[in-house]
């Protein structure tokens, strides 16, 4: 529920929303059909929530896992060399590793976060100041605005931000290095990026109760 609760984010009190829902008959129709007795509460928001993220997963059959397989079709020439500037030159793969492009650690990369401290508000470690977690990059083409706080707006904006190593300096990663890339290799490693993702199944919206 962090995310509802957050002042840098959705900043809703959980007793105005509950209340708001309460408020609503059709809501109260389908917490009640999906959470019997429950009532509308934080819970069962946060049940709600969390079952529909579930259905959000990747099925590993991205252009990328397909070539990894085998076919050596599944991705262009300008895709394989973004793979291999992601895997050495431009030095990606440091953080974004593994089968889900990430380490799963946190890592001051430079952002502009004001007074954002990052996981130091819960962890008192100096080196996790302004340091956020690295997300997974599958389907990362689809998810824009990119960083934690939205600043970087397009895949561009945020190869730059890499290239540059970084706009503030305070307490940055020591991973975080300035890189030079071509014009050409820009393109190629946002083609891999593209590589990374999936088919999209539809969403069918629900009519909500007004």
């Amino acid at each position: 529920m962090g995310p509802i609760k957050s002042a840098i984010e959705m900043n809703q009190s959980m007793e105005v929303l509950v209340d708001e829902l309460q408020a609503i008959d059709g809501y109260r129709t389908m917490f009640e059909t999906a959470y019997p007795g429950e009532g509308i509460s934080e819970a069962t928001i946060g049940k709600a929530l969390a079952t529909y993220q579930r259905t959000i997963v990747s099925d590993f059959d991205a252009p990328f896992d397909r070539w990894l397989k085998g076919d050596k079709s599944a991705m262009s020439k300008s895709a394989q060399n973004g793979f291999n500037l992601f895997d050495g030159k431009a030095r990606c793969s440091v953080c974004h590793s593994g089968p889900n492009f990430t380490d799963g650690s946190f890592h001051n990369i430079g952002l502009n976060n004001g007074d954002d401290v990052g996981r130091y508000e819960f962890v008192k470690v100096a080196a996790l100041k302004g340091a956020f977690k690295t997300p997974t990059l599958r389907n990362v083409v689809n998810t824009a605005p990119y960083m934690h706080n939205g600043e970087l707006k397009t895949m561009e904006d945020v190869i730059d931000h890499y290239i540059d190593g970084g706009k503030g300096k305070a307490n940055l990663s020591a991973d975080m290095k300035p890189i030079k890339l071509s014009r050409q290799e820009k393109a190629d490693l946002i083609e891999f990026l593209n590589a990374l993702s999936e088919k999209q199944e539809p969403v069918t919206f629900p009519i909500l109760p007004n």
